[in-house]
């Protein structure tokens, strides 16, 4: 096509090989040039600095999330209140809201130490573990599993089809089957939301029901409520643990500041956000001719928003390709901004707070196996490795 006016044309590819290996130099290269349209994917503008994308985060009139805000789409139906635009996107945040204020995450924050415990305990005799599968993995799941009022025991049945949904392109065969696997965890889901109708419970399914009786909620948007949150809650703080424990073995000061100073930990958690944020971006659909930077982006155009990208923006950190653990303030982009700012970034906070200081407690001298290190075959959706083999020195149980 004709580069557009304004406008450098790009082959940008998020699910890339290169890009996974990668992102921050070709995000460098995305910065200087403010704005650019890359021809993959059916064609999509891309804003890779943090003040454009803060301020189109923000405008939900102008950069509609309606349409599929995934490139390309994953096509497991609609994700709300990700899919959605004002007035509904307060209705469906209003009815979640419950569940991820601070005093909810905090509340929770036992549970997620004996999902952590348990978690360790099944490997600390072993000497060695992967921190994904073994750690990083189960415990956000069981969380989120516990939240909504399911069997956290359940969590692998679960993860294992999110997982491969996110792991491999949408060419790929098993993302089909994957997508299969996301469709039953939607059935069951139904299933579970019908037999709350006849036996309520005290947890999010029956509450959310119960909306749907006030006529503010219909079921079926129930039931898209509880994939929204099953999707943010397994995978996304699963990638950010991953990559702040392979960081803080490839950085033995840094580990041991945070063994010495662990009230440095909540400083460091978002300082790991920003550094490597396990969503590197989602996409809006323009709703009136605008210009950027001198690019004109016409009605009806996808444009790509970069938080992870905007995290490394020079002019909005200093030092932003170092990891700085006391970073204050730290106005990241990693939760997203605005009116779809991240529901669960409470939550999230808080299991890696825990389960993160678990394991400098109890595995002090963990070594990573950076050979057998493993990234899934895309990371266009989720920045994080996907095996991360370990070993320690093993010993008992806690009980």
């Amino acid at each position: 096509m004709d580069e557009p006016a304004g406008c450098p044309v790009v082959h940008f590819d998020h699910h890339s090989t290169a890009f996974a290996h990668d992102p921050w130099s070709i995000y460098d290269g995305l910065r200087e040039a403010r704005v650019v349209y890359s021809e993959t994917y059916g064609g999509f503008y891309v804003l890779s600095r943090y003040e454009d994308v803060w301020d189109a985060a923000r405008d939900d009139e102008t950069f509609s999330s309606d349409r599929e805000v995934v490139l390309p789409a994953t096509g497991v139906g609609r994700l709300i209140p990700l899919n959605a635009d004002p007035p509904d996107l307060q209705r469906y945040r209003s009815a979640l809201f419950p569940y991820f204020t601070q005093r909810a995450a905090e509340a929770m924050e036992s549970e997620i130490r004996r999902f952590t415990t348990t978690a360790i305990d099944a490997f600390i005799e072993a000497g060695r573990c992967d921190l994904i599968t073994d750690l990083a993995a189960p415990v956000p799941a069981m969380t989120t599993l516990e939240l909504m009022g399911l069997p956290p025991e359940d969590w692998a049945i679960l993860a294992e089809p999110l997982h491969d949904l996110i792991a491999y392109p949408t060419d790929d065969p098993r993302h089909e089957s994957a997508r299969e696997g996301v469709w039953a965890i939607r059935e069951r889901f139904a299933a579970e939301v019908a037999a709350r109708a006849v036996e309520p419970r005290d947890d999010m399914i029956t509450h959310l029901l119960g909306l749907e009786g006030e006529g503010t909620l219909r079921r079926d948007e129930v039931v898209d409520l509880l994939m929204m949150v099953t999707i943010g809650g397994f995978d996304t703080t699963m990638a950010a643990i991953g990559s702040a424990l392979l960081y803080l073995e490839q950085h033995p000061d840094e580990r041991s500041s945070l063994v010495a100073g662990p009230d440095l930990m909540p400083a460091a958690v978002d300082e790991f956000l920003r550094f490597e944020a396990p969503v590197q971006g989602f996409a809006r659909t323009v709703t009136r001719d605008i210009a950027i930077g001198g690019c004109p982006i016409a009605a009806g155009e996808t444009v790509f928003l970069l938080w992870g990208s905007a995290n490394r923006d020079p002019e909005a950190f200093d030092r932003p390709d170092e990891m700085v653990l006391d970073r204050r303030p730290n106005r990241h982009l990693t939760f997203g901004v605005g009116g779809h700012r991240c529901l669960g970034s409470h939550l999230a906070r808080v299991e890696m707070r825990v389960v993160l200081a678990e394991p400098l407690r109890r595995l002090g001298d963990y070594s990573v196996l950076h050979e057998q290190i493993a990234w899934p075959n895309s990371v266009g959706i989720l920045y994080g490795r996907a095996h991360i083999p370990a070993t320690f020195t093993p010993i008992p149980r806690s009980f």
